[in-house]
């Protein structure tokens, strides 16, 4: 992590050693092209541990008895720990792209462009600074010790350096991401629309998630608005193709994958076809399986003649036969920013109602047959329909955990989704369990970083 990485490198300095396999930054980026080339390097460093860590805590999957690999089933119980793998996967990762993210920032300004190449540049540095913010990010949301501004937050991370840096408050790392955010989108023009990296809505989207988080609701409907303005929802007959690649329909931004890269869909069903983590009882209870278009995309039972049901998450199989389970993540959805907009304008001192309730059934109408639109008296009621909506919508995408915990909710399973984890069935805010750990070995080298507190026992 952090610290031992920099530990290594401290130590290959003392001995005037340089591996092989490692290029200065400065030697390594001399063109445009070798940013890009950096750039598409940082983008690559992007894994699914938000996707697996939501679906293992929360109450939208379930530990079948076929899944005796050990994998998430820990994290499934509640007994995670510091020295666990699936939790130390998410810092290391997003850490690790942070690296080279700064390194290539390092660099750029430095980089000579022609007056041909100057936009490309600019653009490139935007990209990287919304790629650093949604790192850290995702980092809050998995370690802040909670979401309050004064809290313990993540170390912050803008540049490559050796070191032993300690937790900045939770609000000092949300100002380094509205910092990075607003000065990414006057450097990425409007005219980029690849998907596959940031553009101008995804720096949208970007900042309309962290808004929300933050509670800055104006700030979070205006973010949500440019990209609902920007890219249409997809409609009840699109909808099944985005999770077989075959359309981009309401995609902001996805992480393509490729026959090499790792496969989403291995989280939940493996290569020899086990089912490692399936579809909860509670959720397939609260989509309508005859009228809502998610619960076929998402659900799939594998054995529906048979008495004994045995059911599988069928959102990431993929659209190719011969390379199952790969599919490209969908970071950010429009469906999402309905839904943020939604609960933004349900939760502001002067409540608009209606507005919220428009954009719930905008949303709804595309995803459920004969739907007819509802109309809510109360604030909270209309919330609990955001969340209920969310957890439909957003099911094994990598939002349901952070979404009880932002909202200090208890996680509840049913006695049916916990056979296999007996106890399992509640978690609160006061429970250990609720938190993830800082991992072990950034511990043991960062002496200036602490532990959450719930694992100081």
């Amino acid at each position: 992590m952090i610290a031992l990485c920099m530990l290594a490198s401290s130590c290959m300095s003392d001995l005037n050693i340089k591996s092989a396999e490692i290029i200065d930054q400065s030697i390594a980026f001399k063109s445009v092209d070798d940013l890009n080339a950096g750039t598409l390097g940082a983008y690559a460093g992007l894994a699914t541990n938000t996707i697996s860590i939501s679906t293992w805590i929360s109450d939208e999957a379930t530990w079948p008895a076929e899944n005796t690999s050990g994998r998430g089933t820990q994290v499934f119980s509640w007994k995670q720990d510091a020295v666990n793998v699936d939790i130390a996967a998410a810092w290391t990762n997003f850490y690790m792209v942070l690296d080279r993210v700064n390194r290539v920032l390092g660099a750029l300004d430095d980089v000579y462009a022609t007056p041909q190449e100057e936009s490309t540049k600019q653009q490139l540095k935007g990209e990287l600074l919304a790629l650093r913010a949604f790192c850290h990010f995702e980092l809050l949301r998995h370690y802040a010790v909670d979401y309050e501004p004064a809290s313990a937050g993540v170390p912050v991370m803008t540049r490559s350096y050796i070191g032993s840096p300690a937790r900045n408050t939770v609000q000092e790392v949300f100002a380094q991401i509205d910092t990075d955010l607003e000065t990414a989108k006057t450097l990425i023009p409007t005219t980029f629309t690849n998907k596959n990296r940031i553009t101008r809505p995804a720096v949208a989207a970007i900042q309309a998630r962290s808004a929300l988080w933050q509670k800055k609701w104006d700030v979070a409907i205006t973010a949500a608005t440019e990209v609902i303005n920007a890219i249409p929802l997809a409609s009840a007959t699109a909808f099944p193709d985005i999770w077989l690649d075959k359309t981009e329909a309401e995609i902001v931004w996805k992480l393509k994958r490729e026959a090499q890269d790792a496969r989403i869909g291995d989280i939940f069903r493996d290569g020899s076809g086990r089912v490692l983590f399936a579809p909860s009882y509670k959720w397939m209870n609260a989509v309508d399986a005859s009228k809502d278009v998610r619960f076929g995309v998402y659900a799939k039972d594998l054995t529906p003649t048979a008495t004994t049901r045995r059911w599988t998450v069928n959102k990431y199989v993929g659209g190719q036969p011969a390379l199952v389970n790969l599919a490209d993540v969908k970071l950010f959805r429009v469906a999402e920013m309905y839904l943020i907009r939604a609960e933004a304008y349900a939760s502001k001192t002067t409540v608009e109602l209606n507005a919220a309730a428009s954009d719930l059934n905008a949303l709804r109408i595309q995803r459920i047959s004969g739907y007819v639109p509802q109309s809510f008296v109360t604030a909270a009621d209309l919330l609990d329909a955001v969340m209920l909506e969310r957890y439909r919508e957003l099911a094994f995408e990598g939002h349901r955990y952070f979404d009880l915990r932002r909202r200090k909710m208890n996680i509840t399973r049913t006695t049916a989704d916990a056979i296999m984890a007996p106890g399992a069935t509640l978690l609160t805010p006061g429970d250990r369990g609720y938190y993830l750990p800082i991992p072990l070995k950034e511990l043991q080298t960062n002496l200036q970083i602490s532990q959450h507190p719930k694992y100081n026992d």
